[in-house]
Formats: C-alpha cells, sequence, structure tokens
C-alpha cells in the first residue's frame, strides 16, 4: 500500500510518500518550495529521501494581475503534486483540511484553492481522500492537540530514523507530511 500525506502550503508544501510492502515501512519526501524561497541552505541540500521541486512564484502589480498570479500559482503546486501522483501511483491521499484559524486570512481562499485542486487531482487519478483536521493530526502525532511545530518535527524525527540527520533546513512541512501518510495505518 502507498499513502501520500501532503501538508498543502503555498510557501512550502510537503509531500511524504509512505510504501507499506509487508512490516516494512519506506518513506519518500519531498518539498515543493517557490523559486523565490531558495536559500543557500536549501540550494546546496542534498538528501537521498527528500527531493526540492521549484516553481516560480508569480506576483501582481492590480486586481486582475494579481488574481491571475495566484490562480497561476496554486496551478503549479497541484502540477507538482500530479506529477508525483504519477511517479509513485499512490492508493490514498491524506492531507490537512484547513485550519480554521486561517478564517478571515488574505491566503485563505488561495489554500481553499489548493486543497481541492489537489482533491481534484486524486479525483481524476482514482485516489481515495482522507482529510485531517489540524488538531486531529497533532494529537495523532504528538498526543497533544495543540503541539507546536518543534513538537511535530521531534517527534518525526523519533519515527523516521533516516531523517535524523536533516537539521540545517525547515523540515516542519515534511513532519506533518509524515503523519498525514500514517493516518490511515491501524
Amino acid at each position: 500500500m502507498k499513502i501520500l500525506g501532503i501538508d498543502q502550503s503555498m510557501n512550502c508544501t510537503g509531500v511524504c510518500l509512505h510504501t507499506i510492502n509487508g512490516d516494512k515501512h519506506t518513506y519518500n519526501y519531498w518539498m515543493i518550495i517557490p523559486v523565490q524561497k531558495m536559500t543557500k541552505k536549501l540550494t546546496a541540500f542534498k538528501h537521498s529521501k527528500i527531493s526540492i521541486i521549484n516553481y516560480e512564484k508569480l506576483s501582481g502589480e492590480d486586481y486582475v494581475s494579481k488574481e491571475n498570479a495566484k490562480a497561476l500559482n496554486v496551478y503549479a503546486i497541484v502540477a507538482a503534486i500530479r506529477a508525483i501522483m504519477r511517479m509513485t501511483k499512490p492508493d490514498l491521499i491524506c492531507m490537512e483540511g484547513i485550519s480554521y484559524g486561517s478564517v478571515g486570512s488574505a491566503s485563505l481562499a488561495d489554500l481553499a484553492g489548493l486543497n481541492y485542486g489537489i482533491r481534484m487531482g486524486a479525483i481524476d487519478k482514482n485516489i481515495g481522500i482522507n482529510i485531517i483536521s489540524p488538531m486531529e493530526l497533532k494529537k495523532r502525532a504528538t498526543g497533544n492537540g495543540g503541539a507546536d511545530k518543534d513538537e511535530m518535527i521531534w517527534a518525526w524525527r523519533q519515527c523516521d530514523p533516516k531523517i535524523k540527520d536533516v537539521t540545517d533546513i525547515k523540515v516542519d512541512d515534511l513532519a506533518d507530511a509524515f503523519f498525514l501518510s500514517q493516518c490511515n495505518i491501524k
């Protein structure tokens, strides 16, 4: 069985493929990041289990060009996720629902568009979808529904020894994606 955990974001989408073959569990990760967010550390980063996919994040100067840019940014992230789906052929996608803390945020519409773009990609590929609330995800990962990013990263490092050495880049999106990929495991 293959489960794709997706922590969607406009600035860094984390993706984890959890492959289950009998008692053996393997994990592969992707970070989908705008070129503009690439730091020297990210540019130089190399890891056998983590791949970085870049896209050019667009912006606009007036209302119409800004709205078009937002839609194209969502499209670029969804296209990267669809490529991962084609390559990995998951049986199930587990992703985080939009947090209630996002209500009123200027990016809420972008996140909703991204969320449903990913869902449509899954439907096109006949892949099941499981949506988990941010609070439930944190509770399953750490036992605390209010866990912060550092607690989620710590819990992730305990579960996947292959990433213990990854300390020089921001990995909270990968930690969330890892635990999303665990959501259908009994």
